[in-house]
């Protein structure tokens, strides 16, 4: 199955975690906050509930794995979905720490809605890696996600 990585919790994080687990991808979820977890927990519940209730055909839910670190998260993912407080510095270092675990093919997402690409990007080893995935509420309800990308992703036309 494939990996994703959830940085920063809260609901948005939690309901990333969700739309992934739910989608069959395996999950490693982390955040400092001490009540991420329980945070975690009732938006699973909540999705969990109403997610069949809107799909025909779901896939086996995938593994979540709660971890201590940014790096323990992020080394096996093939998606890194960043979540954390709407705080430039604050995201930036979390990049930073993103990038030395994660593969070099590994997309690395922000759910900001305040940034553009190229101010999270700013001071990046691998800027090209760098996006934004802005979702639409709830993100384990509705898929639509506003993808953002710089001039640097190599993938951009």
């Amino acid at each position: 199955m494939p990996v994703a990585a959830i940085i920063g919790g809260g609901v948005i994080g939690a309901a990333w975690a969700s739309r992934f687990l739910l989608h069959g991808w395996n999950v490693c979820f982390y955040d400092p906050a001490p009540h991420s977890e329980p945070v975690l927990r009732a938006v699973l519940d909540k999705a969990r509930h109403w997610v069949p209730e809107i799909y025909d055909q779901l896939p086996p839910e995938g593994s979540l794995t709660v971890c201590e670190s940014i790096a323990e998260a992020a080394v096996d993912a093939e998606w890194v979905q960043e979540s954390t407080p709407e705080r430039l510095e604050v995201k930036q270092s979390v990049f930073r720490d993103i990038q030395a675990a994660c593969s070099e093919a590994a997309i690395v997402a922000s759910s900001t809605s305040g940034f553009m690409p190229s101010e999270l990007q700013a001071g990046a080893v691998r800027p090209e890696q760098i996006l934004v995935a802005h979702p639409y509420n709830p993100v384990y309800l509705l898929p639509i996600v506003e993808c953002v990308p710089s001039a640097r992703c190599p993938w951009r036309r």
